[in-house]
């Protein structure tokens, strides 16, 4: 529970300390005193996130610290998980800065909002000034009635299988656009690959055939040069082979004279044999050299062709191989894509009926809470002056049949919630039908049923704090006392901490707290006291008198705080 609150620098709040206990914590004060900035200054706590507005004038910071014992199990396992000690006791401090650099500490380690937000809500349940409206919002009912049969785990199962079956029927869903798509264009893919295929591209083969463009475009050159050559060195006149023969022949002679030329001897017969050998592949080379103009032309048509191919898959030569490539299995994938469909549906048909039998024990369990909650919720608001009251929770059909068919069966829809929509439907009077509770309950009505559901719905050790925003309004004179006895049981099994206007609900505190708003020179003070029985009698009486107390009024007034001591 919250055994100590201390706030500084907090809207008009200059620096106020709270000792709390276990119990029912009032807190009474004049409208506009700052009531309600102390549970703006706890919901930080709690994890809510925080702004600089809130940051009293001319300071640079706002801090908040909570300290906060006998916790949970459940919020020890929590903060261990998180890498925070708890040891028995949790300090949390949350430090607001105008430049944001806002800072939260847990048991003095800095900590992120994620992890003071996951194990705020066990903490501190903030019930707001206006959260007795939600009763107005059916869609609203179904978590009450869900955090009435403790189906918290069950529901994210359910949230579990919902996502399973959309994420199969998703996948169907794109796999048969996909397929349908795929068919479409499977004309085109077969043309495609057969073009390619007939095209019967080689690799090499584009520079290949330039080159051999480039030798039939120079046929003519290419055989007279090597005529050219063949007659310098063999076949002319004066070709050079049988001029350097005759020497050899010389030389030869004059190193049998002197062996000192033997070697150049060598040389010259070695020149001979290459002379003699290139000018034979000369020869060859310009007997099979000729300009051949139906050649140069079938070459030409075939580079045209592959140009062709590539300004019209804008690809070079190696990308036109690998479509070829790909545009194969392509095809060979639609083959196979109704087998991949067939496997798809059985996957979701499997999916959708783990759903919708998961669903439909959820329905069953929800079913037999509603009837619990409906001898539970008239028990517990003849208790705050009620007593004629007739409720209901009922089952509705959902008839939005359009929207996704595979979701909707025999008259109920499957969402991340199961298939079941609820609302409560309540009658004040005797012997008058039950009607919508969002069409004929007043402000005075709401309150008094949302404090019974919360009640019913508060777990004893699950949240440890519960603060009430005015949970009196819309009610007064003898409803206010029940409302009062009301939240004194709350504070049986857990910390309660009420902002009220009603004496006869403060005249119930165990512990009573006044606001005051004082102005001391030219700035504006919120003081927060603990009242002792005599300043609560006080208190009370003024609640009671309004402007002028009369004796009679401060009688009244301790027989009412007397009567709340003493649980009467």
């Amino acid at each position: 529970m919250l055994r100590e609150l201390r706030i500084k620098n907090f809207a008009v709040i200059d620096e106020v300390v709270l000792d709390l206990g276990a119990g029912l914590n009032i807190i009474t004060g004049e409208t506009g005193a700052g009531k309600s900035i102390i549970l703006n200054a706890l919901g930080l706590v709690s994890g809510e996130r925080g702004s600089s507005d809130i940051i009293r004038h001319k300071e640079d910071e706002a801090t908040v610290e909570a300290l906060f014992d006998s916790l949970p199990a459940a919020i020890e396992a929590k903060l261990a998980e998180a890498g925070f000690a708890a040891e028995g006791e949790l300090v949390i401090k949350r430090i607001l800065n105008r430049s944001g650099k806002n800072r939260i500490y847990l048991n003095g380690s800095l900590c992120p909002l994620t992890v003071l937000a996951d194990i705020g809500g066990s903490l501190v349940h903030i019930y707001g000034q206006h959260e007795h409206h939600t009763l107005l919002q059916p869609e609203t009912h179904l978590n009450l009635l869900d955090a009435f049969a403790d189906l918290a785990d069950t529901g994210k199962s359910m949230r579990e299988q919902f996502n399973k079956i959309s994420s199969a029927w998703n996948e169907l869903n794109t796999s048969r656009k996909l397929l349908e798509n795929r068919r479409r264009e499977r004309a085109l893919l077969e043309a495609q690959t057969e073009e390619i295929v007939r095209a019967s591209l080689q690799a090499g083969e584009e520079e290949e055939l330039k080159a051999r463009k480039n030798i039939l475009a120079h046929a003519e050159k290419l055989h007279q040069g090597s005529r050219e050559g063949d007659e310098l060195l063999y076949e002319g006149d004066a070709a050079l082979v049988g001029r350097l023969g005759k020497y050899a022949v010389r030389l030869r002679e004059l190193a049998a004279i002197d062996a000192k030329l033997q070697p150049t001897l060598e040389l010259i017969d070695s020149s001979l044999a290459q002379l003699q050998e290139a000018a034979a592949q000369l020869r060859r080379y310009s007997s099979h050299t000729h300009f051949d103009p139906r050649a140069l032309e079938q070459l030409e048509d075939r580079l045209a062709e592959i140009q062709r191919l590539k300004r019209k898959y804008n690809a070079n030569f190696d990308d036109l191989l690998r479509l070829r490539g790909e545009f194969e299995n392509s095809l060979a994938s639609l083959d196979q894509g109704g087998e991949r469909i067939t496997t798809l549906e059985k996957e979701f048909a499997a999916a959708r009926l783990s759903a919708w039998d998961f669903a439909e024990k959820l329905s069953n369990d929800r079913q037999r809470a509603a009837k619990k909650l409906k001898r539970e919720m008239e028990k517990e608001v003849r208790g705050l002056g009620m007593a004629e009251t007739t409720f209901e929770v009922r089952f509705l059909l959902q008839d939005d049949k359009a929207d996704q068919p595979p979701f909707f069966i025999a008259g109920k829809k499957l969402t991340e919630r199961g298939v079941d929509q609820v609302e409560y439907y309540f009658s004040p009077n005797p012997g008058e039908p039950v009607k919508p509770l969002a069409k004929i309950a007043s402000g005075g009505e709401l309150s008094r049923m949302m404090l019974a559901l919360k009640s019913l719905v508060l777990t004893p050790g699950v949240v440890s704090t519960l603060l009430f925003d005015e949970v009196d309004a819309g009610v007064g004179g003898k409803v206010a006392e029940i409302v009062g006895k009301k939240l004194k049981q709350v504070a049986a099994h857990h910390q309660v901490i009420s902002v009220t206007h009603l004496p006869q609900i403060a005249a119930m505190a165990d512990g009573h707290f006044v606001v005051q708003k004082e102005v001391e020179k030219g700035r504006t003070f919120t003081r927060v006291q603990r009242l002792k029985d005599k300043e609560r009698v006080a208190e009370v009486a003024r609640m009671l008198g309004g402007v002028k107390i009369t004796e009679q009024t401060r009688r009244h007034a301790e027989e009412m705080v007397r009567g709340g001591l003493s649980g009467e």
